[in-house]
């Protein structure tokens, strides 16, 4: 019966070679590259305290817009603010998420005095921006005048001064914003409005202190591209309203929820389900931060005084790691003097909580089949979110291993995406094809008939001298080595019967005494595989020579090494980077082997953890 199966293994590997065959493999997940600062952001606020702005904004309303947008911006932003008049009198930065508080405590302690030094201003803000490593950089500023020292000389340095930041703004790709706070700012031509048509930002007029908060939205929106949503207007009567505010989307990092009226709000209060929470109030805002919120809504009860307006917005956020999953389509090329195969990359991104690596996300409703694009290898492009995760065009002419670097942009998503770019991942080149020669299949089918009919016969003939067989116990693991395990296994379990998927795996088998005889069901425990695989525990490994691996197989499983069956009580030879495919014996679950070598450098840093 082994002479009959060999055969017949034969003849399945000629009639292969007959029709062009497709064959896909997984590719191990890479996570995302060395660029640790890609996705951080800055901002400097940059405000005019001199003596004028008593006259433009006593009730300090300045104070109450840059509080605003600081703790409206996603947590990948760092934050700054410098106040100047005849000098710079406060320049608190570089914080964090988590520091934004000490930078408010220095801008409420600024008064408003002297003259407007705004060179020196400037200047102080490209310092704080140039401690930082950021993918975007940014400086708003907010004025009520021209630069207007005691004198001539002072105002000329000044001047030169704020030109000079500008040039080193413009050279370093930081862009500034222009608020210009009341009537004397309405002409453009000022001095300070250059900052901006040279670095590629924007100027708004606040003819009073009021409209600052417009022109903070219109930076926070346009400018900064920071997604919110408006949850609820609210008309107050003076009495307390309740108020049920829904969370957008589900499974969110972080959710803002910002109240915004022309009067004071008092005696907020929140019934939620969060992480954590903080409240944050000032003249004219009260804003609420959740941390890891598990339910979609959020009960409020506040009082605003009669015949106010009270605007509720959401600001929804996402920190994401990319993971991305890649299979292989191999067909065999047209052209018969070909080495390779002609090879195609299909990959997939899908999207995972940055502090919970096993809960996916991106997978409500809210943003199924919406569209999201990027870059990969340089070329645009463009997919639908389904089930969390996007498909990007396929990699066809893959001949070589090469690298690809991804983008996403997320932008046409009502939730603010926070994920470190780019994301390189290593696509591997086309395997060669066989050496076997490529009959017709006319003529390789005539072959396979006579050697069917002259098998039948050696097996006839044979059946008839032969005495019955005879049952035989159950086979033992092979002998142990005595050589050493010096590689590792890369496990790509490609179908179940659960249905269920199984991220790639790696088991490092230089790690295991020389002498140890492991099972595919030891390695499969070893990586916390739970799902059962007929057969694995019937095949066995074992450290071979010149750094290779022995494989037994004692199972009924089908086994394939190069289009070649292993067939079952034998034992074969596994070289580095070779394949190895199993059907388990349930016939539905299938994995691919493959055995890959660890260089030196790597075995010598496992020895020092």
């Amino acid at each position: 019966m082994k002479r009959a199966a060999a055969i017949f293994a034969v003849l399945f590997g000629l009639v292969s070679l007959a029709f062009p065959s497709v064959c896909a493999a997984e590719a191990p997940s890479v996570l995302p590259s060395e660029n640790e600062y890609a996705a951080s952001k800055a901002v400097v606020f940059a405000l005019d305290a001199s003596n004028s702005m008593n006259s433009n904004d006593r009730s300090r309303l300045a104070i109450d817009s840059i509080a605003q947008l600081i703790y409206s911006l996603p947590s990948n932003y760092s934050v700054g603010v410098v106040a100047y008049n005849t000098d710079v009198v406060a320049a608190s930065g570089m914080a964090d998420s988590g520091g934004r508080d000490s930078i408010m405590e220095a801008a409420n302690a600024v008064r408003y005095t002297g003259y407007t030094n705004a060179g020196a201003g400037l200047a102080r803000a490209m310092e704080l921006l140039d401690t930082m490593e950021a993918s975007q950089k940014t400086v708003v500023m907010l004025s009520d005048g021209e630069i207007v020292m005691q004198n001539d000389a002072a105002t000329a340095a000044s001047s030169s001064q704020f030109q000079n930041a500008v040039a080193s703004a413009k050279e370093s790709g930081t862009v500034i914003h222009v608020i210009g706070l009341g009537s004397d700012m309405e002409n453009t031509a000022n001095t300070i409005f250059s900052a901006s048509s040279e670095t590629g930002g924007s100027n708004y007029h606040a003819p009073r202190a009021e409209d600052i908060q417009q022109a903070v939205d219109a930076i926070l929106l346009d400018q900064l591209n920071v997604k919110k949503t408006t949850a609820a207007v609210v008309d107050t009567d003076g009495g307390t309203e309740e108020l049920d505010i829904t969370i957008p989307s589900a499974n969110a990092s972080t959710v803002r929820i910002l109240f915004i009226s022309d009067s004071p709000i008092r005696n907020l209060v929140a019934d939620f389900n969060a992480g954590s929470v903080r409240q944050v109030s000032g003249a004219h805002y009260t804003l609420l931060e959740l941390a890891r919120p598990t339910a979609e809504n959020v009960h409020v009860r506040f009082q605003g005084e009669a015949g106010s307006q009270v605007n509720v917005d959401v600001i929804t956020e996402y920190s994401v790691v990319m993971v991305p999953q890649v299979t292989y389509e191999d067909v065999e090329p047209e052209d018969t003097e070909a080495a390779n195969y002609d090879r195609t990359a299909r990959i997939s991104l899908a999207f995972y909580d940055a502090e919970n690596p096993e809960r996916q996300v991106l997978t409500d409703t809210a943003f199924e089949g919406r569209s999201i694009s990027g870059t990969a290898g340089g070329q645009a492009w463009t997919g639908a979110l389904l089930s969390g995760s996007v498909t990007l065009p396929p990699v066809s002419g893959l001949a070589e291993d090469r690298t690809e670097q991804i983008t996403v942009s997320f932008d046409n998503l009502e939730t603010n995406v926070i994920a470190q770019q780019p994301l390189t991942i290593s696509l591997e080149g086309a395997p060669a094809l066989p050496e076997a020669p490529d009959y017709r299949p006319v003529i390789i089918g005539g072959a396979v008939g006579a050697l069917l009919v002259i098998l039948l016969a050696v097996y006839l003939a044979a059946g008839r001298s032969r005495k019955k067989p005879r049952s035989i116990p159950d086979p033992t693991p092979p002998a142990p080595s005595k050589y050493s395990y010096t590689g590792r296994l890369n496990l790509y379990i490609t179908r179940t019967k659960s249905g269920r998927d199984v991220p790639p795996l790696t088991y490092d088998l230089f790690r295991i005494p020389s002498a140890k005889i492991l099972s595919l069901q030891e390695i499969l425990d070893g990586c916390n595989v739970t799902e059962h695989l007929e057969g694995a525990d019937k095949i066995f490994f074992k450290a071979g020579a010149n750094r290779c691996l022995v494989l037994s197989n004692d199972s009924d499983c089908t086994i394939m090494q190069n289009r070649e069956i292993l067939m079952k009580g034998r034992s074969y030879l596994i070289g580095i980077d070779t394949k190895v495919d199993i059907t388990f014996e349930d016939e539905i679950s299938e994995m691919a082997l493959q055995y890959r070598q660890v260089r030196p450098n790597e075995l010598r840093s496992y020895a020092r953890v």
